[in-house]
């Protein structure tokens, strides 16, 4: 989960967008994926941005957004999730957002790509998946909170064909099971590693039933 956004002078100040021109356009995006989303989560988000543009980045308070994504295979069997060095858990790739990102989805896929090595990925369903509003610890620092937006995007191939690339930041990268209960839409979280972030299974529940509304395209 990395990345800083460009700054003329410093830290930006609360509630500012760093390098502004560039960043109007991000936030508009932002704005037009969340209320898109479905989430009934969005009009808090939207909320937040109306009040704290800024908030889109880092510099920009306390609690701002993110973007995240877990990526399946092509079966949707296997998810793939890395070991967070600063947090020392088990999550999916994401992080803070760029000023020169175009979009919400594009900061997740950026994310993606450096921490796992996977582009060119199949976004599930319309847009954001889950809207997952989190508290942080200590180790963040002067992060509080994160709300994140969350999409789910697939891959070509199945996972054994899909080797994941490791990152400074992400030193161990996992194909991690998740197969089908019975007839579904439920999957299994047995798999999951220990150390594993808390919530991931309920929001692996959230997405277990967004991947039986969009299924794969063939």
């Amino acid at each position: 989960m990395s990345g800083t956004s460009p700054q003329a002078d410093g830290a930006a100040a609360p509630g500012t967008i760093p390098g502004a021109a560039p960043a109007s356009g991000l936030l508009a995006a932002a704005r037009t994926q969340l209320a898109a989303s479905g989430s009934a989560a969005a009009a808090d988000y939207l909320a937040v941005l109306e009040a704290e543009p800024g908030a889109l980045f880092r510099e920009g308070g306390p609690h701002h957004l993110t973007a995240s994504a877990v990526v399946i295979d092509r079966d949707g069997d296997h998810l793939a999730l890395v070991w967070h060095r600063k947090g020392s858990f088990w999550v999916q790739p994401g992080g803070h957002l760029e000023v020169d990102d175009a979009d919400l989805e594009a900061a997740a896929r950026r994310e993606v790509a450096e921490e796992i090595g996977l582009e060119e990925l199949e976004r599930v369903g319309p847009g954001p998946a889950v809207l997952h509003r989190h508290a942080l610890d200590a180790a963040f620092g002067a992060c509080h909170e994160h709300w994140d937006v969350q999409y789910l995007l697939r891959t070509a191939l199945p996972a054994p064909e899909l080797p994941l690339r490791a990152s400074e930041e992400s030193p161990e990268v996992v194909w991690v099971p998740w197969p089908l209960l019975g007839e579904g839409p439920a999957r299994s979280v047995a798999h999951l590693p220990p150390g594993t972030v808390e919530d991931m299974p309920d929001k692996l529940a959230e997405l277990a039933e967004h991947l039986a509304a969009h299924p794969r395209r063939t």
